[in-house]
């Protein structure tokens, strides 16, 4: 009888935690999502094309212009090209600037 006590009390807040987690990794995607599609919009408001998105996209994660290049199958230099075009085209000065318009909810 004390097993099963002891088994109860402990199975209950293992299964309370295991809820909660599933509750928070699911609020995690759906911010997640809602981020990327601020994003996009935000990158079709200021006329971005779908190649200077890409190359925003990465860049903001933290990726060196040789990654992006590597990964896209393009040069440095053109990556470099990209991200001279998305900084005149949102009228950002520097990464944290750009960071801040693209995933803005303000236009």
């Amino acid at each position: 009888m004390q097993w099963i006590i002891i088994t109860v009390a402990i199975l209950i807040p293992l299964a309370l935690l295991a809820y909660q987690y599933r509750k928070r990794k699911s609020l995690a995607r759906t911010i997640t999502a809602d981020k990327e599609e601020l994003f996009i919009k935000n990158c079709k408001a200021r006329q971005l094309t779908g190649r200077e998105t890409e190359v925003a996209r990465l860049i903001l994660k933290g990726w060196t212009y040789k990654a992006v290049g590597e990964h896209l199958f393009i040069s440095e230099k053109t990556v470099d090209s990209h991200m001279q075009n998305i900084y005149a085209k949102t009228g950002a000065r520097n990464k944290l600037s750009l960071l801040n318009m693209l995933y803005s909810a303000w236009l």
